[in-house]
């Protein structure tokens, strides 16, 4: 992944700030120099056609590649409740106007009053790497167990305050970041992208990396 000893560059197909940070935190280890869509001279939004999470990463992947020119990871997750079947999942980010905090107190009505006895779910994530050539984009997933719970904790984005992790015995609110960055989905689908090999040598003085998903 480097060229001439230089790390290749790699950006990110996401505007999402808590992503970018922990996507930056995740590929440190790897031999990539990280670029914001900015940065990468990227505009506008882009698109999610679904109907999943692997189709909506490799969509955005695809799209910053061909307007980039440079390799591209893009990603998309959410959060599911298995009681409601599995939803909001990839619609978690959009199901309802506002911010995160105003997502995660509807998220906790619905469950309140459609399965109150029933507070599990996971997050899921898949991240896609594509490169200039027109090769399918690499496609990655991972997730990661918990339940519901009144929000704890100021840490994280997203659904993260809600949510407390079978792996921790904490909200990913409370935790600190390595904790989170051990155990998370984003984590995971990282983790077995490199297992395809397809993010080159891993750092050595970094150590092992987080557990396969469960």
């Amino acid at each position: 992944m480097a060229l001439g000893g230089r790390p290749t560059p790699l950006v990110l197909a996401t505007r999402n700030p808590g992503k970018v940070a922990e996507f930056a935190r995740l590929l440190a280890p790897y031999p990539w120099q990280l670029l914001d869509l900015d940065a990468a001279g990227v505009s506008g939004e882009l698109a999610e056609p679904g109907p999943g999470y692997a189709e909506n990463a490799a969509a955005k992947a695809d799209a910053v590649c061909a307007m980039s020119g440079l390799c591209a990871l893009g990603d998309d997750s959410g959060i599911e409740v298995i009681a409601l079947r599995g939803w909001p999942g990839p619609h978690s980010a959009r199901w309802r106007p506002g911010s995160d905090a105003d997502r995660l107190e509807g998220l906790l009505l619905k469950v309140a009053e459609c399965c109150p006895g029933d507070r599990r779910a996971r997050y899921v994530a898949a991240v896609a790497l594509a490169r200039p050539g027109g090769a399918p984009a690499l496609v990655a997933m991972g997730n990661c167990r918990g339940r519901l719970v009144v929000p704890r904790g100021r840490g994280g984005f997203g659904y993260d305050p809600g949510f407390l992790s079978d792996d921790l015995g904490r909200t990913f609110g409370e935790v600190a970041t390595p904790e989170k960055d051990a155990v998370s989905h984003r984590a995971r689908a990282v983790a077995e992208l490199a297992a395809q090999g397809a993010l080159g040598p891993r750092a050595a003085s970094r150590g092992a990396g987080p557990p396969p998903t469960a």
